[in-house]
């Protein structure tokens, strides 16, 4: 069982990160508003609980040792469980209607998120923007309460599938595929391709359909945003396949492959023991029937 009595304070284990994130005892005090020599005292005590050196000292300042390293990530961990809380507190304390924070990557904010916000005035109240690869992370570490991705949640997770985008070829209007009702992945070959860079949901997607063509086909960008990707191909410089609605003068095709749509599910997912669980599972529900309500090509 836990011993209180010998656990960190959370306002040690917070100045700790400030000292990491600062790597100087000094210019983490100046951001804190505290003397140098106080700070140094609180990162000696908490050494002391710990019966454990953290950092090294060098001629520039401060650096973890190994103990520190192996503690960062379970302190981040734990400041970050730690503020979820006290915002669940203070929203119950005040009876204020619930908001969430949703963890997504940055062209579902735009695609997903902040037309659901618009559209329902859905209980969305900030967003935690990473890389695919990385959202369910800020779950996890409690940053986020729900996480939105392209990528399929991990194991622990309670889930629900929101959406399944239809992918979309973009080419300039003077391209022969722009006259086509629909592009089929076969049509790609000897194309000059533009498509997201692989850790993206859509990247696996566009992979997989792309297969049966990859000896004939050339990726010839793989850029993070699908804007670039967009203005790339408004340039001439291939076929762009993305999710996002056709930008800067392009013409958008249904993408299919072996004659099938092609779709990038997109999931809802969030730690079963959230405080509001059944609230988070309310709210993935509602991003599924908005999302099942949307007009789409």
């Amino acid at each position: 069982m836990l011993n209180a009595h010998t656990l960190p304070d959370l306002r040690l284990l917070a100045h700790f990160l400030a000292v990491v994130e600062a790597g100087s005892v000094t210019r983490a005090a100046e951001r804190l508003r505290l003397t140098q020599p106080a700070l140094s005292r609180q990162m000696q005590q908490l050494e002391r609980s710990l019966d454990t050196r953290l950092f090294d000292r060098t001629t520039t300042g401060v650096r973890l040792s190994s103990a520190g390293l192996t503690l960062l990530p379970l302190v981040q961990a734990l400041i970050d469980r730690a503020e979820g809380v006290q915002r669940a507190v203070e929203q119950v304390a005040t009876d204020a209607p619930l908001t969430f924070r949703v963890a997504c990557p940055e062209a579902t904010v735009r695609g997903v998120i902040s037309p659901f916000v618009a559209e329902t005035a859905g209980p969305i109240s900030g967003t935690e923007i990473d890389l695919a690869v990385r959202v369910y992370d800020h779950v996890v570490s409690r940053s986020a309460d729900l996480a939105v991705n392209t990528l399929p949640p991990p194991l622990g997770l309670e889930s629900e599938l929101i959406d399944s985008a239809p992918v979309q070829i973009h080419v300039t209007p003077g391209h022969p595929l722009a006259a086509s009702d629909s592009v089929d992945a076969s049509d790609l070959a000897g194309e000059s391709i533009i498509v997201l860079a692989s850790g993206s949901g859509l990247r696996q997607v566009v992979d997989r359909a792309l297969w049966p063509v990859r000896d004939r086909i050339t990726i010839v960008a793989e850029p993070s945003s699908s804007d670039l990707a967009m203005a790339l191909a408004a340039t001439g410089a291939g076929v762009c396949i993305d999710v996002v609605g056709a930008q800067f003068g392009l013409v958008g095709r249904p993408f299919t492959s072996e004659g099938n749509r092609v779709r990038m599910p997109i999931y809802a997912a969030w730690e079963a023991d959230h405080f509001a669980a059944e609230q988070l599972r309310s709210l993935a529900r509602a991003l599924t029937a908005w999302s099942g309500a949307r007009v789409r090509d």
